[in-house]
């Protein structure tokens, strides 16, 4: 589904990301984690043409996407939800969904009527400003404004970030069902490793900008928690 192979960046003089390997595969959901500062947000936005990279390629379901622009990349099938949200705050709940409409791969005009069934509250406060809703409430719409383009793989960067635990749970439960009933793929930036658990595949830990430890999640054991990811 996605691979990234020997993927290299730099800011100026500084070397960020050095010859990263990651894979997730379809239908599953694969977790990149590590101590803040280690190069997570960056590969995210290299992964989605935000950030250039030096060297290394991206690849998606086999085509290398490593110098297509950011828009061309949610074409082509990649959902990208950021770290802190980004919603709109002035715009309406079903504003901000019907903005992402404009990059649909399909060109679809309207809004899936399964963003509902992942997530309720929002068809109920689609006329609610989204600057007017709790952080766990704008966290769910910038999920839903990213699957309204249909993406085969969605993105999260930290989604758990400032959340209360009921709406943990509620977008944990989201993803296990965008993964069992569209087999959709999922790469996730956490820190919290109990909810990592909970929903990944598999595990990346970086450390310095280089992937240190990789594996099935069943085998991400005590000892390599406390060596990489421990504060």
């Amino acid at each position: 589904m996605l691979k990234v192979e020997g993927l290299n960046q730099s800011y100026g003089e500084s070397h960020i990301l050095r010859d990263v390997r990651l894979e997730a595969r379809r239908g599953a959901c694969a977790c990149l984690m590590g101590r803040n500062g280690v190069g997570k947000t960056t590969l995210l936005q290299c992964i989605m043409g935000i950030l250039p990279i030096l060297s290394g390629r991206i690849l998606l379901n086999g085509a290398d996407i490593s110098r297509l622009p950011p828009e061309k990349r949610a074409k082509a099938g990649l959902g990208y939800v950021p770290q802190g949200r980004q919603i709109f705050p002035l715009l309406t709940v079903e504003e901000n969904m019907r903005l992402a409409l404009l990059s649909s791969r399909s060109g679809n005009r309207k809004i899936p009527s399964c963003i509902y069934s992942f997530f309720p509250v929002l068809e109920e406060m689609l006329q609610r400003r989204g600057g007017d809703l709790s952080g766990g409430q704008q966290q769910q719409l910038a999920i839903a404004r990213a699957l309204v383009l249909e993406p085969d793989l969605l993105i999260l960067d930290e989604p758990t970030e400032g959340i209360q635990p009921n709406i943990v749970q509620e977008i944990a439960a989201a993803i296990r069902r965008l993964m069992k009933e569209m087999s959709m793929t999922v790469l996730l930036v956490e820190q919290k490793v109990p909810f990592a658990r909970s929903i990944a595949d598999s595990y990346a830990i970086m450390e310095r900008g280089h992937i240190a430890a990789a594996g099935p999640m069943t085998g991400l054991d005590a000892a390599t928690v406390k060596a990489l990811l421990s504060v």
